[in-house]
């Protein structure tokens, strides 16, 4: 059977590869074309105004990608053009973001299976992209609609290579082909920050190319140095960070995941250090899978510990394999090198990063698993083949398309845990009950359907985890607030503010809950400090109204009260005080997590 298949492989033709690598890509992601808005979504593309209607190239270019309302951290115009067209075609539905996903997905499998077919017998080349393509961790880039910068950076990426590649095979690159691979790495770029380690890409395929020809009979290695491609990367990478430097005012970058917020370099290292088996896992078994990776679900070690030894030994199996490699397979070395090129930039280790870890962002770099698995089913096919007994030959090809049908099957389920926020984040605490995020998140959505104790039971949860998070205290002091708790909702407020003095939201509950609780001229003294202090005035006005009205409804007679000198007519009622402010989310806060101003039904 195994040989009647590499038989069959090898006198196909292109396209029935293409074909076979497409249904394995729509079958792992179609499952999700059913999906709305969910997490990050709902800022990005809800809440966007620059999604909301189409605009023009110059504007695109000349804004972030959260929107100055969120903080200037991102650059991604290529990505938020690209938003704001498939939201006019479908009038504001899930659907042509979904369908696009989809289709970018299929284009990607496509393109990986044409970059291995350069490197891999064209059986090996086949198998290695359709366990790419069925691959579960791909998941969440598909399914969730802002993974689409993932795809956009990586389509591209995968396209220079494949270009470069074929074309310094044949010499020095034409005119043609490095405007192409210029083009797509301008598109990366803009499309995501990651789009920056394409030149590290090229330089190991050139390394790669440069082997091929030395060790070719009767081949002089390649004499001819792409110069020209060299300088145009340079050029377009400087034209890059300087308009991102120009619309972000400086270089931004996403707010540091809470885990690693305020650490050293080296304290970080030696969290990531912990997560190495974690990320292995995630390439190689993917079995289990998580919306969020954070404490305590996993580690999180800033000092060294029993927990960075198994770190330690996948680095050792890193580096023993990559010196093996590079004395005898060039595909090899060329995959065992795309790892750390492409897990640099989400790895912390260089900058600190938003996720400590996140699926999404595993997308490029499982390209070398493809590329492994293609190298092992090349070199293992002829000792396969030799077997003599044929039910054992069948059973070791049964038990590889099997592997592959669960991949297929177990991306297909996990695009469905993207529905809505209420199934993703019910979804996550049930799989990780020990992350403090998602009983944040969760309790944040309970929050915002008015299930105060359960909303409340979430984020205590959460805070145990994670002692101390500002953003897990502000969120049980609003729903403590909102719960008619205001004396306890006060000393979380000041325990936030003595954190973060500018944290907005914080400052207005602690006047509203001050004016609740009576407390009428200190609610005072906070309105008017809010006032000086903040950017959005209109709540601490409104609340300095209501509280020199309390005061002057009590006799507490104060010249500085204007409804007072006014003469406006006062009350002295002992009916309990409610204050509807408006809460926004601060500057920098944890994004795409928030209570919602129409709350879903939570069950």
């Amino acid at each position: 059977m195994f040989a009647r298949a590499r038989v069959a492989f090898a006198a196909r033709p292109l396209a029935w590869g293409i074909a076979l690598v497409v249904a394995a890509a729509l079958g792992s992601s179609v499952s999700g074309l059913t999906n709305g808005f969910a997490y990050d979504d709902i800022p990005i593309l809800v809440e966007n105004p620059m999604v909301g209607a189409l605009h023009s190239p110059a504007e695109y270019l000349g804004d972030s990608y959260w929107g100055p309302s969120r903080g200037n951290s991102l650059y991604r115009p290529v990505t938020i053009a690209l938003f704001s067209v498939e939201w006019a075609i479908g009038d504001g539905s899930p659907l042509p973001f979904h369908l696009t996903n989809v289709l970018f997905y299929a284009a990607a499998a496509v393109v990986v299976l044409l970059l291995l077919r350069l490197l891999l017998p064209a059986g090996a080349a086949l198998v290695g992209a359709v366990a790419w393509a069925v691959h579960p961790v791909h998941a969440e880039a598909v399914a969730n609609v802002v993974g689409q910068s993932e795809m956009l950076a990586a389509l591209p990426m995968l396209l220079a290579l494949f270009l470069f590649i074929r074309g310094r095979r044949a010499g020095p690159l034409s005119p043609g082909a490095v405007a192409a691979i210029l083009g797509c790495y301008a598109v990366a770029l803009l499309s995501k920050e990651h789009g920056i380690v394409l030149p590290a890409l090229l330089l190991a395929a050139e390394l790669l190319v440069r082997r091929e020809a030395s060790n070719r009979a009767g081949h002089a290695p390649l004499a001819v140095t792409p110069w020209f491609l060299v300088r145009g990367v340079l050029l377009v990478t400087f034209v890059y960070l300087v308009a991102r430097f120009t619309v972000l005012e400086g270089f931004a970058g996403d707010s540091p995941h809470p885990a690693i917020d305020g650490m050293s370099g080296g304290a970080r290292r030696w969290v990531m250090l912990a997560l190495v088996p974690e990320f292995a896992r995630l390439l190689w078994w993917p079995a289990r899978l998580f919306a969020d990776y954070s404490p305590q679900a996993i580690p999180a070690a800033s000092v060294p510990a029993l927990a960075h030894l198994a770190g330690v030994i996948w680095i050792g199996i890193y580096l023993v394999l990559l010196g093996w490699a590079w004395r005898r397979d060039r595909t090899a070395t060329f995959a065992l090198l795309w790892l750390p090129v492409t897990l640099g930039p989400i790895s912390n280790v260089l900058v600190p990063t938003g996720v400590l870890i996140a699926e999404r962002t595993l997308f490029l770099p499982s390209v070398a698993v493809a590329l492994l698995v293609g190298v092992l089913v090349a070199r293992l096919a002829p000792h396969v083949a030799a077997i003599p007994t044929r039910w054992v030959r069948d059973a070791v090809v049964a038990a590889a398309c099997f592997v592959l049908l669960a991949g297929a099957l177990r991306s297909g389920n996990r695009q469905l845990v993207w529905e809505d926020n209420a199934t993703l984040i019910s979804t996550t605490v049930v799989d990780a009950p020990a992350n403090f995020r998602a009983h944040h998140a969760l309790g944040e959505l309970f929050g915002a359907a008015g299930a105060w104790r359960r909303a409340e039971e979430h984020l205590r949860i959460a805070d145990s985890l994670f002692p101390g998070y500002d953003l897990t205290e502000l969120s049980l002091a609003r729903v403590l607030h909102f719960d008619d708790r205001c004396p306890e909702a006060l000393v979380l407020y000041e325990s936030v503010l003595a954190k973060r003095k500018d944290a907005e939201i914080a400052s207005i509950g602690r006047a509203a809950c001050l004016l609740e609780s009576r407390r009428f001229s200190d609610a005072r003294a906070a309105a008017v400090e809010g006032i000086a202090r903040s950017r959005s005035v209109g709540p601490f006005r409104m609340l300095l109204q209501k509280a020199e009205s309390s005061l002057v409804a009590n006799d507490s007679i104060d010249a500085r009260n204007r409804w007072f000198r006014a003469g406006a007519p006062v009350s002295k009622s002992d009916a309990r005080l409610r204050v509807p402010v408006l809460f926004q989310r601060p500057a920098g806060s944890e994004r795409g997590r928030r209570m919602p101003e129409s709350p879903p039904k939570v069950p």
